[in-house]
């Protein structure tokens, strides 16, 4: 006999199932949101949401239940309930190009016995990496289709704010926010969007594109975008970044820039730009990081992505050491899934970070840095914009510390659903 039985036939007819489900669907399983009536008053509120509550910046644990109306905490009662769930906040991912979502397994690089010589350059530096020489032979409506497909991937791994760089100028920071809109979904993009001619300088170039044509695209990017993202210091005329970096601030608009992610060579010219989130910082020192604190400007990491692409590890303890604001991007969906529980898991293994750090890291500096005061923690006269886990999932049961636990071990497979 082979030990497999009709029990065992149902398990696995259940766990296919469930990889057939429509990617396009929640595929959440359901927890309780009721309506409810306070202290026998006339007033009802939308609902209320019970269970084990991450409430505030550090968090506080505590049981209890969440009361929303219209859509915003309005009260978070401490009390016993039945519901064990854990109620904690949706991620904000700092850093994502989702528009690099329709190549998922990409050469790293040139193979060399059992190794991978890996090319940072060669897979996403404008304009010729090969994320740019792909992006160039797709059109708009097939753009909006993949980064649809991406938005439904961020949704379903908890994120509820995800800042983009958007390449493509114009046309890609329109067909991000059109996939946005087709999702129908509840989340928010903070669009950094990118001119197409990175190469501008003061002089036409061989196409005939002037600097006036260049400040145009600049000029209408920020009439739809939330800011502007730019590579790198070294890819452009420090003319022209001083320039964008002039505009953007007029239009009250953020500017965002890649610094130190291959090595130090760009970081002082993009400190002198003064933006308002700096990304990587992998080769940041401690100079450098001490200028990046006295101008208050936010650093977002990407971990996994530094690791995928070989170029080292952020000093993360050495910029929490000089408090700066410290938060998590996925980065490129060519290279890396956007799933900020994972982007935990590698914090707190890495660096032995402290659980309540990391959780900060994850959601409330990410709200920092973004500028997104409606969200990244559960307080009341906030959004409503919350996960709801399974503690009792096979992944979760006997966890003690509800914030270990959700730091070191969750997945996405503990969601049970999104206020």
């Amino acid at each position: 006999m082979s030990g497999f039985d009709e029990s065992d036939f149902d398990r696995v007819s259940q766990l296919i199932a469930r990889t057939e489900k429509d990617p396009k669907s929640d595929s959440f399983d359901s927890f309780e949101a009721r309506l409810v009536r306070q202290d026998g008053k006339d007033c009802l509120y939308d609902c209320v949401v019970s269970g084990i509550i991450f409430a505030g910046e550090d968090p506080h644990i505590i049981s209890g239940n969440i009361y929303i109306e219209n859509g915003i905490i309005q009260e978070i009662e401490e009390r016993p309930v039945n519901s064990k769930n854990w109620i904690v906040p949706r991620f904000i991912n700092t850093h994502t190009h989702i528009g690099d979502s329709f190549l998922k397994d990409p050469a790293l690089g040139v193979p060399n016995g059992h190794v991978v010589e890996k090319n940072l350059d060669a897979l996403v530096r404008p304009p010729n990496g090969l994320k740019h020489q792909m992006l160039a032979q797709i059109g708009f409506e097939e753009s909006v289709e993949f980064m649809e497909s991406a938005v439904w991937e961020l949704f379903q791994n908890g994120i509820g704010v995800f800042a983009d760089f958007r390449e493509s100028g114009l046309e890609g920071s329109v067909a991000l926010l059109k996939a946005v809109q087709n999702t129908g979904k509840d989340i928010f993009p903070f669009v950094f969007g990118r001119p197409q001619n990175l190469s501008c300088s003061r002089s036409p170039d061989s196409k005939g594109h002037s600097m006036d044509d260049f400040f145009t695209e600049i000029r209408d990017i920020l009439e739809v975008a939330d800011g502007i993202g730019l590579s790198g210091a070294n890819d452009m005329d420090e003319y022209v970044l001083t320039k964008i970096a002039s505009k953007t601030k007029m239009k009250r608009k953020k500017l965002a820039i890649h610094a130190g992610e291959k090595d130090a060579s760009d970081i002082e010219a993009a400190l002198s730009l003064s933006p308002g989130l700096l990304i990587h910082m992998t080769h940041a020192g401690g100079n450098e990081l001490q200028k990046t604190a006295d101008k208050n400007i936010p650093i977002s990491i990407c971990v996994r992505s530094n690791l995928t692409t070989g170029v080292g590890l952020p000093p993360v303890l050495k910029m929490l050491d000089q408090e700066i604001c410290v938060s998590i991007g996925t980065d490129n969906m060519m290279l890396n899934s956007p799933d900020m529980f994972e982007e935990m898991h590698f914090l707190s293994r890495l660096y032995g970070l402290s659980d309540s750090t990391v959780f900060k890291m994850a959601t409330s500096n990410g709200a920092k840095a973004l500028g997104c005061r409606f969200t990244g923690s559960i307080e009341a006269g906030k959004k409503a914009d919350m996960l709801v886990l399974n503690s009792k999932s096979l992944n979760l049961k006997n966890i003690k510390d509800p914030l270990a636990g959700f730091v070191r071990r969750a997945g996405k497979d503990d969601i049970l659903g999104i206020v």
